[in-house]
């Protein structure tokens, strides 16, 4: 056992010089780029088109970009469209003549890491004017209800623990149970007793994965859509789920699914007398191999981790990650709603220990390779996606992996006690020919506490997939809305990254949208607390109607508090401090 642990610790280390050589460049969560018209642009004519342009592709169906005149009332015409086929670039048509004032756009897009992603600009025809509602006003018209997210992520968490029991409990089936039966010659009452309760954990877990699957689908559209979930359910909204990327690899889940919970009562029907597969059955039995790799690759075809650099090293990473949860999560199952109809199916008491004693025997190394499979995955994806230990405390995602982290360090704890304690108690007891009394008793035990905490990492694996990895987040422009004074503040500053940056001050009556144009004088400054550094002067100067423009030249990464004056007389003044973090 020693020289397995060596011979896993070296592919481990060489992952993690291969992760801190990987850059960290992230392509998840889409970042806007340019638009056509400019923010705060006043145009002499119309346009015949809003374009938004980003840094990776996006889908955009759903009425994914709207243009709202000044009394709310879209001026649109047709559907979104990618100019030039260009997948980074989403447009739509406006009517024609349209009367001189201001304007609303707003984009709602499915990045490529099937998050969404808002935001807008506004615009003036003829001359500068109220652009009516705000950005985040007539975005908000467009959010999914608190229900639709929690059960979001409920049909996440239950797709990932669908796929850990399914194929875990088929991977005990090959790797623990044949043998353990071969080699204890059980009766044929156990061997079909342990079947019929194997087969429907599977067929359970299919079921389970098919309707999770199902309705993820139906959720990922109210989310593009910004609608209840309820509403999602429209054949419309459904198909043109299913036309995206997401969509695509959920809707081959729901078939990979079906396939499996249809032939599992035949691959895995209870054996004949001599315990031997018929072919039928080893047909059925090799039909699970494409569903189960496709399965395996779901997490990482469906989140981050196809379309974050490094791919070539977060996809691997994530396919094992879940192969070894997989291992661990369906062997435990197995082991505790399965096994127990076998041992109960045994007349003499020494026989069910020695039953229990074998499997426990033969699962512990499988589990411990699986654990050492899972922590060096782990690592190799935390490491490029969380970067810095800062991150685990000061992003969603970060804080997500410590808690997944710490959930796991118990679980591995309680896997230890099972190896040490347990799995001697239950030797002991099965060389004495004696009933598994007080060891079964603390195997159950330990099992049951395993699988609720399984649950819980479960939980918090569904909240990653929410959210941006944390290099991420600090990837392209920060932005940021805020009040000061009377009026709101939005704030650019691109590209957030040490040396020089553009920032952008728009100042906005929150109560119609308009630039704010009655501002003396913006004053900026700068500061690095945690270096000493600051506060540093930053000359803004007025680009428009409330729009104001500056340079700065920030040398060191960390957060930097960025401090807006706004004078609008002799004696008024508004500021507000924005925290910025520079990476």
């Amino acid at each position: 056992m020693r020289q397995l642990v060596r011979a896993a610790l070296a592919p481990l280390t060489a992952l993690l010089l291969l992760a801190l050589l990987a850059p960290a460049q992230a392509l998840a969560h889409a970042q806007l780029q340019s638009t056509t018209p400019q923010r705060g642009a006043v145009l002499r004519t119309q346009p015949d088109a809003v374009v938004f342009r980003f840094d990776e592709p996006v889908e955009g169906n759903f009425g994914a970009v709207r243009v709202f005149d000044a009394r709310g009332r879209r001026v649109d015409a047709g559907d979104a469209y990618h100019p030039g086929g260009r997948g980074t670039a989403l447009a739509v048509h406006l009517r024609d003549d349209l009367a001189d004032g201001g304007y609303t756009a707003t984009y709602r897009v499915v990045s490529a890491d099937a998050h969404i992603v808002s935001g807008g600009v506004v615009f003036s025809i003829g001359e500068a004017s109220t652009s009516g509602q705000t950005v985040a006003e007539l975005l908000g018209g467009q959010q999914t209800g608190a229900v639709t997210d929690v059960a979001f992520g409920i049909a996440r968490g239950l797709q990932f623990g669908a796929i850990a029991v399914a194929l875990g409990a088929l991977a005990f089936l090959l790797l623990v149970w044949r043998g353990v039966a071969s080699s204890l010659a059980l009766s044929t009452a156990a061997v079909m007793a342990f079947a019929r309760r194997h087969r429907t954990l599977v067929v359970g877990a299919a079921l389970a994965g098919l309707l999770s699957a199902v309705a993820g689908i139906v959720l990922q559209g109210a989310e593009a859509a910004g609608i209840g979930g309820f509403d999602a359910l429209r054949p419309s909204v459904v198909r043109e789920t299913l036309g995206t990327r997401f969509g695509t690899i959920w809707g081959i889940a729901v078939a990979a699914w079906l396939l499996i919970a249809l032939v599992a009562p035949v691959a895995l029907a209870p054996p004949d007398t001599r315990g031997a597969l018929r072919p039928h059955e080893r047909f059925a039995l090799a039909a699970f191999v494409g569903p189960a790799i496709f399965l395996l690759l779901l997490p990482a075809l469906g989140g981050h981790a196809s379309v974050q650099s490094p791919t070539w090293l977060l996809l691997p990473a994530n396919a094992i990650h879940v192969a070894a949860m997989s291992v661990w999560v369906g062997g435990l199952a197995t082991l505790l709603l399965a096994l127990p109809a076998a041992t109960r199916a045994l007349p003499a008491r020494g026989d069910r220990s020695r039953l229990l004693a074998a499997a426990l025997t033969r699962f512990s190394p499988l589990a411990l390779i699986a654990v050492i499979a899972l922590v060096a995955s782990g690592i190799v994806q935390g490491v490029v996606e969380v970067r810095t230990v800062a991150h685990l405390f000061d992003t969603p995602f970060g804080r997500a992996v410590a808690i997944k982290v710490a959930l796991l360090l118990i679980l591995i704890g309680l896997g230890v006690v099972q190896r040490r304690r347990v799995l001697p108690a239950l030797r002991a007891v099965a060389a004495a020919a004696r009933p598994p009394a007080g060891a079964g008793l603390l195997l159950r035990r330990v099992l049951r506490g395993e699988l609720l905490l399984i649950v819980a990492v479960l939980g918090v694996t569904a909240a990653l997939a929410s959210y941006a990895p944390s290099i991420a987040q600090q990837a392209g422009p920060f932005a940021a809305t805020t009040t000061i004074g009377p009026e709101q503040l939005q704030l650019t500053v691109d590209p957030a990254a040490v040396g020089s940056n553009e920032l952008h001050v728009y100042l906005l009556d929150p109560r119609d949208g308009s630039q704010f144009d009655g501002a003396r004088e913006v004053t900026l400054s700068a500061t690095q607390a945690e270096r000493g550094i600051g506060p540093l002067a930053i000359p803004a100067d007025r680009a428009g109607p409330g729009h104001y423009v500056a340079h700065a030249a920030l040398g060191v990464p960390g957060t930097w508090g960025l401090r807006i004056a706004v004078r609008v007389s002799d004696f008024d003044e508004y500021t507000t401090r924005v925290e910025v973090p520079i990476r």
